[in-house]
């Protein structure tokens, strides 16, 4: 028998948010995975351009990126984010797997905003619930617009990478934090919020096992935006003086730059945070016999102050969230560990698919 070595890189995890891209690479055997590539950039592009004409500048953005840091192969795992997807928590019936499929296809037809036809429809059992006397089963409904997961794939496919799986940010995300655990099933929950570009997300989930999602629809984008308008900037300026503030390990209330950024975004933040309560609120009144043990923060927007903040607003023990804990071991470079949470999804979506 001839015996062909095959590569022990993983696919490409590409996080493709409104104005960034993030990608990660794995290599190794999984119980030794390393990471093999890390970049993340930003885009200014003109608004003034096409729909086509920008995807056509990103997808050379990522060939350009694919090259200048080494990631080999053009297999790729990459997700589709808040604003490309319908999400919808639905109460049904207890009812066997083979029915709920049919079921929530029905639920569908009466939820989309588009034709059911035209989407693609997938599912999540959240796990049961107690509403009056009778026992239900939670289910979240995620749905993507056909038009719009095709002209994901074209941008890939622009870029020179053949796409293995198409995920959601939420599913990447708890991948990081239990890998391979889906379906142990505990007495207990934990809170994760991602704070992204266009959204910040909050998931409750029992493992890999979601049982409540939603989007809050305010995210950096809303904060760069905040701070330019307040402070009568062009969106540029605005973006590097929060990148600075984003970046500090701690808030200076002598510093008044620091002041100018956080008095710009702080109803934001207030309103941020409120809509959490009242997940908070959801989670304990619904999913009343799991316990929640931790609130953990990912994403763009993850610092030591934001955690300050949140656990000091939500009277919460907040905790950072640093997805390389999955790995045998982690990266080296300070730059890449100093804000470890805006490597999450993308690290999730590499850790998708078993190295070979």
């Amino acid at each position: 028998m001839i015996s062909i070595k095959r590569s022990q890189y993983s696919p490409i995890g590409l996080q493709l948010g409104p104005n960034s891209v993030t990608l990660v690479q794995l290599t190794g055997p999984r119980n030794n995975r390393i990471v093999h590539a890390i970049a993340q950039e930003q885009f200014d592009f003109d608004e003034k351009l096409t729909l086509d004409e920008r995807d056509a500048k990103i997808a050379a953005e990522i060939r350009r990126i694919l090259s200048d840091h080494h990631f080999k192969g053009r297999r790729v795992t990459s997700c589709l984010g808040s604003q490309e997807l319908f999400i919808q928590n639905i109460r049904l019936p207890q009812l066997p797997a083979e029915e709920l499929t049919k079921v929530v296809a029905w639920e569908a037809e009466e939820r989309l905003p588009y034709p059911v036809a035209d989407a693609e429809i997938r599912h999540l059992p959240a796990g049961q619930v107690r509403q009056e006397a009778n026992t239900k089963q939670e289910v979240i409904l995620l749905a993507c617009h056909n038009g719009i997961l095709e002209r994901h794939l074209n941008l890939l496919d622009l870029a020179g990478l053949n796409a293995v799986a198409i995920d959601v940010e939420p599913s990447a995300t708890l991948r990081c934090f239990h890998d391979g655990a889906r379906g142990a099933h505990s007495n207990s929950a934990n809170c994760y919020l991602n704070f992204g570009e266009a959204a910040t997300t909050v998931i409750f989930a029992d493992q890999q096992n979601v049982l409540f999602l939603k989007y809050i629809m305010q995210g950096s984008n809303q904060l760069d935006r905040a701070v330019a308008e307040n402070l009568d900037l062009p969106l540029s300026e605005a973006i590097r003086m929060r990148n600075i503030v984003t970046n500090s390990t701690s808030l200076d209330a002598s510093d008044e730059l620091h002041r100018s950024v956080i008095d710009s975004i702080r109803s934001l933040l207030e309103s941020i945070s409120t809509e959490i309560e009242n997940c908070l609120r959801y989670y304990k009144v619904t999913f009343r016999g799991k316990k929640l043990n931790q609130l953990i923060v990912t994403g763009n927007e993850c610092s030591p102050w934001l955690i300050d903040f949140l656990s000091e607003r939500l009277n919460t023990d907040c905790e950072m969230g640093n997805p390389f804990e999955s790995l045998e071991r982690w990266p080296t470079s300070t730059s890449i560990l100093e804000r470890p949470g805006r490597w999450t999804t993308a690290l999730g979506l590499a850790m998708k698919e078993k190295t070979i």
